[in-house]
């Protein structure tokens, strides 16, 4: 986890709602206005345009002496995006291929994986209305945190040459898993989940969202859509936002 530095930044969220108690930010969700106090987003297919490249790097990463699974293991990606590097490849291992690799294996993996996809992420840009809905939930002093399945140092790495960290309050990468890195979010925060609204592009996230019972907003990309309804569509973040007239 980290805490992006600067003058507001710097404070604790705990700090930083009690200095804005009296403030929230109002959006349409689920048919309806609702005040919110914290913003969760995933980062890629939600910030970032750079799902392709990630479902590129998948691609690119399956061992050649194991091409003929290629399409078993984009179908297990597809279904779930949002989830970790780590799981997916030690799934491709030990669900697919039927073996028990040791960590340090894994970890190379990981490492081949993190050296296919970082060049092609680089480049990624903003998605279109993300950036401006972000910062209009910066000026409403509204906290606002990154929760993703990247690891913390290549998603820092990517958020940092977009220009985008300085956005946020606080990026987290992985591990731990989303559900739980939500719910530690909460605790940390002391906002409660009904204030509280996750975007997502994917499963993974709508499960965390659920997990915690915060509001979800589903952000469609590449991913394949999640298993469970969900009430709140958007094509561009700034649909989320009302506005004063």
């Amino acid at each position: 986890m980290r805490k992006v530095e600067g003058k507001k930044r710097s404070l604790h969220l705990s700090e930083q709602r009690n200095r804005y108690k009296s403030l929230w930010m109002d959006l349409h969700l689920a048919g309806s206005v609702q005040p919110i106090d914290l913003i969760v987003f995933d980062c890629d297919g939600v910030l970032l345009e750079s799902m392709a490249a990630k479902i590129q790097a998948f691609s690119e990463w399956v061992p050649e002496a194991h091409a003929s699974r290629r399409d078993d293991f984009m179908k297990r990606v597809m279904d779930g995006f949002g989830k970790s590097r780590t799981y997916h490849i030690q799934s491709f291992y030990t669900d697919i291929l039927g073996q028990s690799p040791l960590p340090e294996f894994i970890e190379a993996e990981v490492a081949r994986f993190t050296d296919i996809c970082e060049p092609l992420c680089a480049v990624a840009d903003w998605r279109v209305g993300s950036k401006e809905f972000v910062e209009a939930c910066q000026a409403a002093c509204i906290p606002r945190y990154v929760l993703s399945g990247t690891p913390q140092a290549p998603l820092e790495e990517m958020l940092e040459s977009t220009g985008a960290a300085p956005l946020f309050d606080v990026i987290i990468g992985s591990p731990p898993a989303k559900p739980e890195s939500l719910t530690r979010i909460l605790a940390e925060t002391k906002i409660p989940a009904e204030r509280t609204v996750f975007v997502g592009d994917a499963n993974a996230d709508h499960e965390a969202a659920l997990h915690v019972g915060a509001h979800f907003v589903y952000f469609p990309s590449e991913a394949n859509l999640p298993i469970a309804p969900t009430p709140t569509v958007v094509t561009d973040l700034r649909q989320l936002l009302v506005q004063k007239g």
